[in-house]
């Protein structure tokens, strides 16, 4: 039976990191973190995730902004919107809440136009501002694995990091497998793995990769992150390897209501060595990472050099 990865001792370690340090920046230069969420819709799933970080915010002693946008607003005027707020010397970290309405994600590309995009979007923030670590400014050091000049790790790979750090997940020379090509999720944390901060031999997989290779893939793995999030994609037993590590990041709601991730949860449980619960695993840690990240903009405005991450093994395993 699977160890199970837990994400609350996870949060709770960044949050006794994070709350004392947001008191001692108020303390030295009057800064309040303040975090600015751009959403575009109202969409139930992407409000309550909002919630959970205006909430996280607060919680902390930061300051959070809610900026919903109308659904058919143009990709120019979100750009320019995000453009403005970014300007602000009260905010510190700004973030657009994906996904974007499809005609922003996937623009008509017919007769040879080349329109603005999402991420035209996103690169209309400050990179000192860019705390989810994924607009143009940040993404090269990250490519580069220059770890001690990153300004931000995206908050899903620093969670995915912080995770196993906490549990004591041996990554380096062992084989990795991601699964999907999020630009938030699967890109970094693929970066994040082979990179200096990690040391696996990493293999990316997606939709356009036979299943053929993917099992062969996935049954020489022992560390699997999957960030699929689609109904027809589930991860079963018989892909995986006896004592494999599972990550799951995918969330997703099913039509009964329930929230799971891409794994079929209770088989690969019984197969995997450890495995990240959906809800309870990876999300809440991402949300603390959003933080951590946070602090780190303020610090940035205060004139702090906040650069680099500092990783440490979590508590000794029974």
């Amino acid at each position: 039976m699977a160890r199970v990865l837990y994400g609350k001792p996870v949060v709770e370690e960044i949050e006794r990191r994070v709350r004392p340090e947001v008191e001692a920046l108020k303390a030295r230069h009057g800064i309040t973190p303040t975090l600015v969420v751009v959403q575009v819709g109202g969409d139930p799933a992407s409000t309550r995730y909002v919630g959970r970080k205006l909430q996280s915010c607060e919680k902390l002693g930061m300051r959070a902004l809610h900026h919903i946008l109308p659904p058919e607003i143009s990709v120019e005027a979100l750009r320019d919107e995000v453009a403005k707020v970014g300007a602000r010397t009260d905010v510190h970290g700004v973030l657009v809440q994906l996904p974007l309405p499809r005609s922003i994600e996937e623009p008509d590309l017919r007769n040879g136009a080349d329109p603005l995009d999402k991420f035209d979007v996103l690169d209309a923030i400050p990179p000192e501002k860019d705390v989810d670590g994924i607009a143009g400014g940040s993404v090269p050091e990250l490519y580069r694995a220059r770890t001690r000049r990153l300004r931000y790790l995206p908050s899903t790979a620093l969670a995915v990091k912080r995770l196993m750090d906490h549990y004591r997940v041996e990554t380096r020379g062992k084989r990795a497998v991601v699964i999907g090509r999020n630009d938030i999720t699967s890109k970094p944390i693929m970066l994040m793995l082979g990179g200096r901060m990690c040391d696996a031999a990493v293999t990316w997989l997606h939709r356009h990769v036979s299943p053929e290779l993917q099992k062969e893939a996935l049954q020489r793995a022992d560390i699997v992150v999957s960030a699929v999030g689609r109904a027809d994609y589930r991860l079963t037993p018989e892909l995986l390897k006896p004592g494999v590590v599972l990550i799951d990041v995918a969330t997703r709601v099913t039509d009964e209501g329930k929230l799971v991730g891409d794994a079929d949860y209770e088989p690969v449980s019984q197969l995997a060595s450890a495995i990240t619960p959906v809800p309870g695993g990876v999300g809440p840690v991402t949300v603390a990472a959003l933080m951590e990240n946070t602090l780190r903009a303020a610090r940035f405005a205060a004139g702090e050099t906040a650069l680099g991450y500092d990783f440490y093994p979590g508590p000794a395993l029974e």
